[in-house]
């Protein structure tokens, strides 16, 4: 059983919400977190913030932040 007390993942936990699930139901279909939710396991989710490139974790990081501000004009978030 792996730790998720890393250096990489504590820098990126910013990224767990969005792999393990989207905060507004039905992500857009450009998404780039949908492989990760069809893992269908939060474990395997947040592991895979330890093998991605960091570049490839800043682009996904920009995405959501840009689809975030996107979405919150049209659907309501469920964070929890």
């Amino acid at each position: 059983m792996s730790s998720f007390n890393t250096k990489k993942i504590r820098q990126n936990a910013d990224l767990v919400n969005p792999m393990s699930k989207c905060p507004f139901g039905v992500p857009v279909s450009e998404c780039p977190f949908i492989p990760f939710h069809e893992m269908n396991n939060e474990r395997k989710q947040i592991e895979q913030i330890e093998t991605l490139p960091q570049e490839k974790l800043d682009e996904m990081r920009k995405f959501h932040r840009a689809c975030m501000k996107e979405l919150m004009k049209t659907r309501k978030a469920n964070f929890l």
